[in-house]
């Protein structure tokens, strides 16, 4: 079972070490960083489950690194335990309602022998509220429902892309379910590195091997572009060398009969907000049979249905 990963931002080494020790002794990955733009650099490109921050560093201080952390799409769902050596009220609204903090934690009041315990209840509680995917950690459909809600909310524009995986059964049934959630974390880690660009954008995750963003209608066709681009470089290296030699794998359809399947790909239904939100999926399945006839590594919108 993967180890629950903590990222310490902590600019006094001693406190830092003594936390790392402490959790590490009860079953935490941990990951440290003396310096808070190296910690922001960390948790946008490692993904922590939970960040401890410390109120009081030179040059950025923990307020300021726990805003940055919040208006960043890839890390806003990480909640965030501000440390500080100060007990005041003021200072504890400022980081949990002017910083967006999640916890506050006093650090000569801190119970070495509860911390853990504390920071497991907070990812309880992240989780829940997130519907958060347990594999993949993307916001899960409760959170795709309340964005598209919000967004049609809002009034203005945006586009929903439909992401499905191709080939993905086939691959499973070869390489089996361990190696299929390989897969299906090395997609989800392409939708982060792409929504990295495009800060305003929302990616979740369906469920299985289906994905989701929301974006400006402008910015669109980018995502879906970055997308299939990095798909289609990294798929070979999850195939065997003789499957990459091949180009894929022989096995057998849903209806039981063999054929030969390409490298994994996706295939990305671009639907606009001008359409109900009963409507969006139906539509973006039909889109998304006709890009697979297609071979998959592709997106489009309605007009590929003319």
């Amino acid at each position: 079972m993967n180890k629950e990963k903590v990222l310490i931002i902590d600019d006094e080494i001693g406190n830092l070490f003594m936390l790392k020790i402490r959790l590490e002794h009860e079953n935490f990955e941990v990951l440290t960083a003396d310096d808070p733009y190296k910690g922001l650099e960390i948790a946008h490109n490692l993904s922590p489950e939970v960040i401890l921050l410390d109120v009081n560093m030179p040059g950025l201080n923990g307020f300021e690194v726990c805003r940055r952390l919040k208006a960043d799409f890839a890390t806003n769902n990480i909640p965030v335990i501000m440390l500080t050596c100060m007990d005041d009220t003021d200072y504890k609204i400022e980081g949990l309602e002017g910083a967006g903090a999640d916890d506050y934690l006093i650090k000569d009041e801190i119970d070495h022998r509860e911390i853990a315990a504390r920071i497991r209840s907070i990812l309880r509680r992240t989780r829940d509220s997130i519907s958060a995917n347990p594999l993949t950690r993307l916001p899960g459909n409760r959170a795709i429902d309340a964005e598209l809600k919000h967004r049609f909310a809002l009034g203005e524009p945006f586009c929903v892309g439909y992401i499905d995986i191709d080939n993905f059964k086939a691959y499973n049934d070869i390489y089996g379910f361990q190696n299929g959630d390989r897969v299906i974390l090395c997609v989800a880690e392409i939708l982060r590195s792409a929504v990295s660009v495009h800060r305003d954008t929302f990616i979740g995750h369906i469920g299985g091997d289906d994905f989701i963003f929301i974006a400006r209608p402008e910015v669109s066709v980018d995502m879906a572009q970055k997308i299939v681009a990095e798909v289609k470089r990294v798929a070979p290296e999850y195939y065997s060398r003789e499957h990459r030699e091949a180009g894929g794998i022989d096995s057998t359809d849903r209806e039981g009969n063999p054929r030969f399947f390409p490298f994994f790909a996706v295939s990305i239904a671009l639907v606009g907000s001008s359409l109900a939100p009963s409507e969006l999926p139906e539509l973006a399945g039909r889109i998304k049979k006709n890009l697979k006839a297609r071979g998959g590594n592709c997106y489009g919108g309605p007009e590929v249905l003319l």
